[in-house]
């Protein structure tokens, strides 16, 4: 190294506060209303920035330096404060949720289960499911998309988890339960009363997953899957996990294996319905790989680049995972500014995914940003669609194939298109809840292969009023 290069003066980062906070709300109001284009447009404000949430003070790093330096030391910015307190109250002390204190040890125990050979395990459920939610979308029906793919990711996670099938019912009741509790743990955030359907729906989530571990253990013989590998799994010291470490487990799984999917799958389909250049070259590219319309297998994945392009490009745009919470464990530099022991910051990928200095032209829908000579020039801690760092999400690769297999095998059979005679219905904001999704998509389903018919190619527009 140079000594011009030891001698350089350390960046000068801007800190800044968000303008706009109204009394006691903050900045609550506008990040209900539009939540992207608070979000979208933080960086232009600084560096490092501050903003409010009721009595909530946040900072936000839009640097990619400065998320590189809370992503990395997981021992400093430590999951946890009175933010993260509300939701741990519904999700429990899971890997995803749990303190540095305990991650390492839950972490190595669940790491066997996601393995390459166990993801590949896995796949053989997905591609059954796939077949099956392509199936359900029958073609001149217009398909309420979220709810749908809902009930495919739950499908497959308690397949894969508990080795066992939900009845629609239950993934309805699961959902709802899921959605009123967050939304409740939102306003308690803010010191609003949460109400007794928050209430009702803590006690739901705990009792239906208390009830799916009890079935497993009575039938944990006949079964295989992720909880049954939990169930075996042991600690360096020969420990295993106990009955509620097991039950916070299984809550933080059916959350992560059911929305953030569901979600990425919903804005993959809601954007190329929008784009239909974008949508012809993957109909080519399936053409190609499934040329019978089959359900794709996790051997197709690796034939199927321009398809995981277009899921990660829209993972980008609308990262599920728009928040992350850190609380400094001790007084801390960041920046050059100084941050007491508890401070509350957040990683919001979806800040860093449309920050202008990162992504050129971040607003557009370009799968081919991440072809390898393109992505290679970006920084490294720039892409957070599945966090980074010590805390990256132990079930990327699950959720990347059971996306890929999803997406392929669905577009294989079948065309979304926005429904005729009205306005799009997903032109509303975003929904703001635990994850980003529409906040209402609804397409209509044109079958890509009729019967008797030479298969379509795809490769172009559809015919007028298709």
């Amino acid at each position: 190294m140079s000594s011009s290069a030891r001698d350089a003066a350390p960046p000068a980062y801007v800190h800044a506060s968000l303008p706009g906070a109204v009394p006691l709300l903050g900045h609550l109001p506008a990040l209900v209303r539009d939540p992207a284009a608070l979000l979208a447009g933080l960086h232009r404000h600084g560096d490092l920035v501050d903003l409010r949430l009721g009595p909530n003070r946040l900072v936000v790093p839009c640097h990619p330096e400065l998320l590189r330096q809370v992503y990395a030391d997981d021992r400093t910015f430590d999951k946890g404060g009175p933010i993260y307190g509300r939701f741990r109250e519904i999700l429990g002390n899971g890997v995803a949720t749990c303190a540095h204190a305990d991650h390492r040890r839950q972490r190595r125990m669940l790491q066997p289960e996601f393995r390459p050979d166990r993801i590949a395990e896995y796949a053989g459920v997905m591609t059954r499911e796939a077949a099956l939610l392509a199936d359900s979308w029958r073609p001149g029906e217009v398909v309420d998309v979220f709810p749908s793919c809902y009930r495919f990711t739950l499908r497959v996670v308690t397949r894969t988890l508990l080795g066992t099938e939900v009845p629609d019912a239950l993934a309805g009741r699961l959902q709802r339960a899921f959605e009123t509790a967050f939304a409740g743990a939102l306003r308690r955030v803010v010191r609003l009363p949460a109400g007794p359907r928050y209430r009702a729906a803590v006690r739901t989530l705990r009792s239906t997953v208390a009830e799916l571990v009890r079935d497993h253990r009575a039938h944990g013989g006949d079964r295989t899957g992720l909880l049954a590998g939990l169930v075996a799994a042991r600690d360096e010291d020969g420990t295993a996990l106990s009955d509620a470490e097991l039950h916070d487990q299984v809550v933080a799984m059916l959350l992560a294996g059911t929305e953030t999917t569901a979600s990425q799958l919903s804005w993959t389909l809601r954007l190329l319905t929008a784009h239909p250049d974008v949508l012809a070259v993957l109909y080519r590219e399936l053409d190609e790989v499934l040329p019978d319309g089959r359900a794709a297998r996790w051997d197709d994945l690796p034939r199927l680049p321009y398809t995981d392009r277009v899921l990660t490009e829209a993972l980008r745009l609308y990262p599920p995972g728009w928040v992350l919470l850190r609380t400094c464990t001790r007084d801390t530099e960041l920046g050059g500014r100084t941050l007491p022991r508890g401070t509350q910051v957040v990683l919001s990928p979806y800040v860093a995914h449309h920050h202008s200095g990162i992504f050129a032209d971040p607003a557009r829908f370009d799968p081919d940003r991440w072809l390898p000579e393109r992505a290679a020039a970006l920084p490294r801690w720039a892409f957070a669609g599945f966090a980074n760092g010590p805390r990256q999400c132990l079930g990327a690769d699950f959720a990347r194939t059971e996306a890929g297999v999803a997406l392929a095998t669905l577009l294989a059979r079948r065309r979304p298109v926005a429904p005729s005679g009205g306005r799009r219905s997903d032109d509303r904001p975003m929904r703001l809840t635990t994850v980003l999704r529409p906040h209402r998509l609804r397409l209509r389903v044109v079958d890509r292969r009729p019967p008797g018919s030479p298969s379509r190619s795809g490769g172009g527009p559809l015919p007028a009023g298709d």
